[in-house]
């Protein structure tokens, strides 16, 4: 037998398995840290994720009527018995995932089963592993849900992950609340390259510091000769050469114009997806659900 299938198949479960296999599931994220660690111990004793080997939580939003996406998370549940459990959380819909157990694009897997859904994903989906000495999953899902919104508010070109692991200063900006005039007081130089009418200024500092201030790296993110990085630095506002001369201020203006991308995405006026019945960003926080009429099976 292939070490790296389920022993799960992939056929439709017995009517009198869903009910107690999706209450479970739910209790998974419940508001009960007990029934969460109760459910969690279940799902590895029977082996539905593995006990040792990587677990990940990924957080998908999806665009489309309810009944669409009660049509993909069922899709999910049944053609990903073998390898991922699947739960609602909010406006969120978790994927909890075994890697080891199957070679699949679980990426792909979501996108593919919401177009045959009738609906679609937006954005990139975040994830977040679950650590083997956890006993509980509400960490890695309150993870791998910021990230997602990270990357819906942001895109995932500016941040350059999915992995709730990689966001480094990013974790730290999704927790503020800052706005432009926070920035223009820490931040005159990311101020004025913000409101400038010609964004190339903006993006050229910006894919610089990204860069750790490497002129090869910088010019291959802008497609630009060195000799026209040296001179767009070179042109830049006086605030701003004086700014990255300092290495205080350079590490300011980067967290301001950091900071002011997350909230233009924020309060873009296309933030609300069109489509009736869409899900919508920020992803709103899980309700206080009642607990499950039945004890964990």
């Amino acid at each position: 037998m292939n070490a790296r299938r389920s022993t799960f198949g992939t056929d439709q479960p017995r009517t009198d398995d869903v009910d107690g296999r999706a209450s479970l599931v739910a209790q998974l994220v419940d508001t009960d840290p007990e029934r969460r660690r109760e459910s969690l111990r279940a799902a590895r004793s029977r082996r539905w994720i593995d006990v040792y080997g990587d677990v990940v939580v990924r957080a998908v939003v999806v665009d489309g009527a309810p009944a669409s996406r009660e049509e993909l998370v069922h899709t999910l549940s049944v053609s990903g018995r073998g390898h991922s459990l699947v739960l609602e959380d909010g406006d969120a819909i978790l994927v909890v995932t075994s890697p080891g157990r199957s070679d699949l694009d679980v990426d792909g897997w979501i996108r593919d089963a919401a177009a045959r859904a009738g609906t679609r994903v937006i954005g990139a989906i975040g994830s977040a592993g679950l650590r083997t000495d956890e006993q509980d999953l509400q960490r890695a899902a309150d993870d791998a849900r910021a990230t997602t919104e990270l990357l819906v508010l942001v895109g995932g070109d500016a941040i350059g992950t999915t992995r709730a692991e990689d966001l480094g200063v990013w974790r730290l900006l999704h927790t503020m609340s800052g706005s432009p005039d926070l920035v223009a007081a820490a931040s005159p130089a990311a101020d004025e390259l913000w409101r400038a009418p010609d964004p190339m200024r903006r993006t050229t500092v910006e894919a610089y510091l990204d860069s750790g201030c490497n002129v090869a790296v910088a010019c291959r993110a802008l497609f630009i000769h060195r000799t026209t990085l040296y001179y767009r630095l070179e042109s830049m506002p006086e605030t701003v050469r004086d700014a990255l001369a300092d290495g205080l201020q350079r590490s300011t203006l980067h967290l301001g114009l950091k900071l002011l991308r997350l909230w233009e995405g924020k309060n873009r006026p296309d933030a609300v997806p069109p489509s009736p019945g869409a899900t919508i960003t920020p992803i709103r926080p899980r309700q206080a659900s009642k607990r499950a009429s039945h004890p964990v099976l």
